[in-house]
């Protein structure tokens, strides 16, 4: 078994990449500085706006693209860990590489059930992790708005709110943790929660190393549901 490890962090809207400080910060000194040899880290960053993410979405997966293929050529596996709208560059780097990801970390998702299905469908991931909330008020915003942007193409997806449902959907892929009690960015919250956050990515990720490789997955449609009512709107920021 391989036991060279990738961790790529790849980061949401409104981020500064010039904050050393932020989450994609700390996640790499902890994954390089905690995790035996052989597993490294490294980060994606951009800044963009709300409504302006769009227009540089596919560069930006192209760009992580080319990052796992140096590490894939060098011989590592690569588990993919992103926030909010880094989980939509996630589902489009599996479109792009056309190559197996060993896993995707995907924390507050705005990203769409539906191009994970493909992924998996077509054998590109070998797990998803979801770590979600159904009181996301974020998420539930974009889901609220999503058929008024959606056709201009500034819509978010919202699978965090839904990823209990997903997971029941593809059992042998898909697993989730959400926690109800969150917040779109609780997750990365500085101090214990950042802390409880990267144990359980850690320990996710090793308990997938006994999971025997599979080729067999479910193949139903994938369907969502109705979207998530938003009783009390709040400012998006994924």
């Amino acid at each position: 078994m391989n036991t060279r490890t990738c961790y790529i962090a790849i980061n949401g809207i409104r981020n500064n990449p010039g904050d050393a400080e932020g989450w994609t910060d700390r996640f790499v000194t902890w994954i390089n500085t905690r995790l035996p040899d052989g597993v490294v880290a490294e980060k994606f960053e951009y800044s963009c706006s709300a409504l302006l993410r769009r227009m540089h979405q596919r560069q930006r997966a192209d760009e992580i693209s080319k990052k796992v293929g140096y590490y894939r050529r060098a011989g590592y596996r690569l588990v993919l860990v992103g926030h909010s709208n880094g989980c939509d560059l996630i589902a489009r780097v599996l479109e792009a590489c056309g190559a197996e990801i060993d896993a995707a970390h995907l924390i507050s998702p705005a990203a769409d059930e539906e191009d994970f299905a493909e992924a998996i469908r077509e054998g590109l991931i070998r797990r998803i992790h979801i770590y979600g909330s159904r009181h996301d008020g974020a998420l539930r915003f974009a889901a609220a708005t999503r058929p008024l942007l959606g056709w201009l193409g500034l819509g978010y997806g919202s699978l965090g709110l839904r990823g209990r449902e997903f997971a029941a959907l593809f059992p042998e892929v898909v697993a989730d943790h959400s926690d109800d009690s969150c917040g779109h960015s609780t997750w990365l919250q500085r101090g214990p929660r950042f802390e409880s956050m990267m144990q359980a990515i850690s320990q996710n990720v090793f308990a997938d190393h006994r999971i025997p490789y599979s080729t067999t997955v479910q193949s139903e449609e994938w369907r969502p549901g109705a979207a998530a009512r938003n009783d009390e709107p709040k400012e998006l920021n994924l």
